[in-house]
């Protein structure tokens, strides 16, 4: 068989181009297996018959019209396939055969492309696609290979370069001149008197065979909806009968249990104090809470916080470092009434501020390394009434007090009031918490999350982890994600226990499987980047030192995990289970979950996110809040008693994204007779013939990047700010599993290009670590595809070679300084790094930073601090600290160091024997 077209009319020639230029739509399915290198000859075929009724209906529509069977049969797949691919631009190849001589026949497969549009009726795209027909079939006479070089579409071995899908009607074509072809799928479909049967021949290490059965079946139904009515508009065509549904709605999401939802995080958490008041709750380093002490201690807070005015369900804000005063801060806001606000202090100060005065936050706690901070950031919170000192004594009269009205408050003024449990006046539907996530405006969005969901959550984890009063959880989440909310509370509602750990500990390996062992822990929850580098860590240790008797459970969140990652830690601990957890903020964190208790096949191409948590409905619908079937792409959603009360503020986006449901009513079960709303997640996802999940990526130009969710629109706008930037785009970048990049292409508007550590800067001081680029790739122009948008994957990709920067390129010139730069190159994945390059300008970051802290304290046993590395990124300033070469410099300042330390101490002493003395 040959798919080469004859010769060379330049009409043709011009036909094709303008028919086949520009991006080219990938008319694939999603496929259920890792594509291999070199296509397979192997095939598989599923063979299902059309009804009878149905197939005389289409028989009667060709025979009364100008519509051919094999025309309508094609017309009614390119809906289907439309479905599938998300994408109105459809292109499969359609054969025509020619004879040569008597007995030979030469089959030509030609690109037959078009445009599905929603708006068309079944009846008009029919003529679309009879046109396009005979337009392709008008220009034969053209080398499709040489097509392909003009067109510099992209080949391989193991795929077609123009199209996936080819159909064939065996009664006017010859099937088996098409084996040859190196398509994915081929339907070919027989009219045998009355009847119409097909074949779908496909690969098996591409697609389950489930997954093309369900494709016959959903054809089947839409072609039947379509040629009894021919007028319908495509938009409205139907794709699953009522059984359908009923699996989709029922069957997928049957997860009903009772949990304690009417009740509030509070008093739950006394109700256990009351049962195991001995145990210990919480360990951060050297000290430990038993319940008793915990809940003592949340009450004196929770006492101050209920007589300066704390009304119901009133936001306020936590400006501190994780430790077991923000959990005391946790429980005694929820036992005065109020929901808390966590406020990152490592976020820029622009971003502090925003997030303070959209709270509206009266009240914050923080400690005493913090208090300076907020002296310039409370400016201009009119609302902000009083500032707690969770950790020392604070004089009054001192930095603040030029606030007006502005009250401060320390220890000493709550530390001796009542440790009773206060009276409840909080309730399940009031808020628990909110968190601020990426904004495409430029300004995060409060998301809020009620009692009731962050309970049903909890719950919903001991039924799936069966956890018990043995639970030792790592508390190990930024106190701005929502893991972090369950880490800190979830173990207090059943008797278990909180271990928190700094960042540090949790990213360099060494150190967290120290402390997975030695304090005995049975669940850790790590994204994927902290996992994989565990994991690497483990590894290369012998045998006898991997074990981990106590940990029953790793749980992976915030970003798909690799199957190669999961197959790896199942080899080594097969007792230990890998979840695979998958969840927004705005509906409680956690809404699936998929438990991995033995290796995956290896081509299998993603780990599922799985199923429904209990009381939550999931669905994957359309643009049009229509259910889509098994194996079709579409907009992840929840419903039930997770989804959250919206975004603070903010009534348009939570119109937006917050909608009632139209799928079900059970709006009887949810406390407070609220509304049964959906939340869209805007996240892409498919269900699997097996009722799991797959999760697809995002919808917009949305990302988690180490946990936290981003809009690239969000970098997008504060980079466009820069005075010198005419235009930018942010994508992703993944150069190995587990490692999401963002990389920034900008486009300067004069020949003064700005530098790298330029824009670096400004961004820095406008958004989190989290969101600042990797690299910034310097273009003259953004490329452009022909709808006038973007074109991102004609942007080059970043390869590993050092950024321009705008210090020169200097070699190490020592044995430390070459043992830096290959610790950097390894860890920044660069070939080559200048003793004078800025790390952060390498694309450097706060967990990347980590791991050459470990590396520099293991290689040189050096003393080093995290923040050493801040104070000198280059190599040759580090290397310079390390060796000490100037002696008197650092010993001023370890001098100044000791003597601030010595005043505050001081200071200190004088504090407390004036509030001693003020009370005799």
């Amino acid at each position: 068989m040959s798919i080469h077209l004859s010769n060379h009319s330049f009409s043709e020639k011009i036909y094709w181009i303008n028919k086949l230029s520009g991006e080219l739509p990938e008319t694939n399915l999603m496929l259920d297996c890792v594509r291999p290198l070199l296509s397979s000859d192997e095939k598989k075929s599923f063979n299902f018959d059309l009804s009878n009724d149905l197939s005389q209906a289409i028989i009667k529509l060709a025979k009364g019209s100008d519509f051919s069977i094999y025309l309508i049969l094609v017309s009614a797949l390119n809906i289907l396939l439309q479905k599938y691919t998300r994408n109105n631009d459809v292109i499969i190849g359609i054969p025509v055969d020619e004879k040569i001589g008597i007995d030979c026949v030469n089959t030509k497969v030609i690109p037959l492309r078009t445009q599905v549009i929603p708006q068309l009726s079944f009846k008009d795209f029919l003529f679309q696609v009879k046109d396009a027909a005979i337009a392709a079939y008008t220009h034969l006479n053209y080398n499709f290979d040489e097509l392909v070089d003009l067109l510099k579409l992209p080949t391989s071995h193991n795929r077609h370069p123009i199209f996936d899908i080819v159909v064939c009607l065996e009664n006017i074509h010859l099937k088996s001149n098409l084996n040859q072809l190196n398509n994915d799928i081929t339907i070919s479909f027989t009219v045998n008197g009355e009847n119409i049967s097909a074949d779908i021949d496909y690969k098996p290490d591409l697609f389950q065979d489930e997954n093309i059965k369900l494709m016959a079946r959903y054809y089947t139904n839409v072609i039947e909806n379509l040629i009894n009515n021919i007028n319908i508009k495509i938009l409205d065509a139907v794709f699953l009968k009522d059984f359908d549904k009923q699996q989709l709605l029922t069957q997928f999401n049957n997860n009903i249990k009772t949990y304690p939802v009417e009740q509030t995080i509070n008093s739950l958490f006394e109700k256990q104090v009351s049962q195991t008041p001995n145990n210990i709750a919480v360990i951060h380093q050297q000290t430990k809470l038993t319940y008793h002490e915990l809940n003592q201690k949340a009450n004196h807070l929770a006492g101050i916080l209920r007589e300066l005015g704390v009304a119901k369900g009133e936001f306020i804000g936590i400006f501190k470092d994780r430790d077991i005063n923000f959990l005391i801060a946790i429980l005694a806001i929820y036992k005065a009434g109020g929901a808390y606000v966590p406020i990152d202090s490592t976020y820029p100060p622009n971003r502090i501020k925003y997030m303070l005065a959209n709270s509206e936050v009266r009240f914050i706690l923080t400690d005493l390394s913090l208090f300076n901070v907020l002296s310039d950031l409370v400016e201009g919170c009119s609302q902000l009434s009083s500032i707690i000192c969770l950790d020392s004594i604070i004089n009054q009269n001192t930095l603040l007090a030029k606030q007006t009205g502005l009250k401060i408050y320390s220890q000493f003024d709550f530390e001796q009031l009542p440790n009773e449990n206060l009276e409840h006046i909080n309730d399940a539907v009031d808020p628990a918490y909110m968190l601020y996530t990426s904004g495409s405006t430029g300004l995060p969005k409060g998301a809020i999350v009620r009692h009731d969901g962050a309970i049903n959550h909890i719950y919903a984890q001991f039924d799936e982890l069966d956890l018990t009063q043995e639970f030792c959880f790592l508390q190990s989440a930024p106190s701005s994600t929502d893991i972090s909310v369950w880490q800190f509370l979830a173990p207090l509602l059943i008797g278990g226990k909180t271990v928190i750990v700094d960042i540090e500990t949790v990213a360099i390996p060494d150190k967290l499987f120290k402390v997975l062992k030695s304090q005995k822990i049975t669940v850790v929850e790590l994204v994927p980047a902290l996992f994989g580098g565990l994991l690497e860590y483990i590894s290369q240790l012998p045998n006898h030192a991997r074990e981990l008797p106590d940990l029953k459970w790793m749980m992976v969140v915030g970003e798909p995990v690799s199957v190669n990652w999961v197959n790896r830690w199942l080899q080594m601990y097969p007792e230990i289970k890998i979840v695979n957890a998958y969840g927004p903020t705005e509906a409680a964190d956690d809404i699936t979950q998929f438990i991995v208790s033995k290796p995956l096949p290896e081509n299998q191409r993603t780990v599922p996110i799985g199923t429904p948590l209990a009381n939550l409905n999931l669905y994957i619908l359309d643009g049009e809040m229509q259910l889509l079937p098994i194996g079709v792409p579409g907009e992840i959603c929840v419903s039930g008693i997770g989804v959250g009360d919206g975004y603070w503020k903010n009534q348009e986006k939570t119109n937006l994204s917050f909608v009632p449901n139209p799928f079900t009513n059970v709006s009887q079960n949810l406390p407070g007779n609220r509304r049964d709303l959906i939340y869209k997640t805007g996240d892409l996802g498919r269900w699997l013939p097996d009722g799991n999940i797959e999760f697809l990526g995002r919808i917009d130009h949305q990302v988690k990047i180490r946990g936290f969710r981003v809009e690239l629109g969000e970098i997008e706008t504060f980079l466009g700010q820069h005075p010198n930037v005419r235009e930018n785009v942010i994508v992703v970048h993944q150069d190995e599993p587990g490692n999401l990049q963002l990389i920034a292409y900008v486009v300067a508007k004069t020949q003064a290009i700005p530098s790298i550590s330029e824009l670096r800067s400004f961004l820095k001081e406008k958004l989190p670590d989290h969101m600042l680029p990797s690299a910034f790739v310097m273009l003259e122009n953004l490329p452009l595809a022909p709808s006038g948008k973007v074109d991102r994957k004609a942007l080059p990709k970043p390869d590993n070679l050092r950024p321009e920067l705008e210090t020169a390129y200097v070699l190490p010139r020592n044995d430390m300084e070459h043992a830096i730069a290959d610790i950097w190159q390894k860890i920044l994945k660069v070939e080559k790094v200048g003793i004078q390059d800025n790390f952060f300008d390498l694309g450097g970051h706060s967990l990347n930073v980590l791991q050459v802290y470990s590396k520099l304290r293991e290689l040189f046993k050096a003393d080093l601090v995290i923040t050493d590395l801040f104070k000198y990124p280059t190599i040759s300033s580090i290397s310079r600290y390390l060796t000490q070469e100037d002696d008197n410099s650092f010993a001023n300042q370890s001098n100044e160091l000791n003597e601030q330390l010595e005043v505050g101490k001081s200071r200190l002493k004088q504090r407390l024997l004036q509030k001693k003395q003020q009370n005799v």
